[in-house]
């Protein structure tokens, strides 16, 4: 007569941990970008290309950030999106890092954003996005 309510699949810990990485390595961006935007070097012929690579860094920490909310909730799409943006920055930010054009917490932030995409693509992570978790 009643049907059973469906339980909602927990979330594994693998998105938890990837979540954390993501908003931590988005922090560190967001402050490393905003920091070499706005900073005054004496001597510095091109000071344009610092403040742009740190605006640029800044908007990237600032999507990944809400690429890692949207992710937390489950959503395929913004798992994808997130995983591409985390590698996406990866390589920016190492080849802005050869010209000496950025601040040390944005290179710090390479590890938890790292970190988290390799905890996304676990397959127990897979599993829950693709529904074929056991509740």
């Amino acid at each position: 007569m009643n049907e059973p309510t469906p339980v909602p699949r927990a979330r594994p810990k693998a998105v938890t941990v990837a979540f954390w990485c993501w908003v931590v390595g988005a922090v560190l961006l967001i402050v490393g970008g905003t920091l070499t935007a706005t900073v005054n070097l004496p001597g510095v012929t091109v000071p344009v290309v610092y403040r742009g690579a740190g605006v640029i860094i800044a908007l990237a920490g600032a999507a990944m950030a809400f690429l890692a909310g949207r992710t937390r909730l489950g959503d395929t799409r913004f798992c994808r999106a997130a995983t591409a943006l985390s590698l996406t920055i990866v390589l920016v930010v190492a080849v802005i890092a050869v010209f000496g054009v950025l601040h040390v917490l944005t290179l710090l932030a390479l590890l938890p954003l790292i970190a988290g995409t390799v905890s996304i693509t676990r397959p127990v992570a897979q599993q829950w996005f693709d529904g074929e978790a056991d509740t």
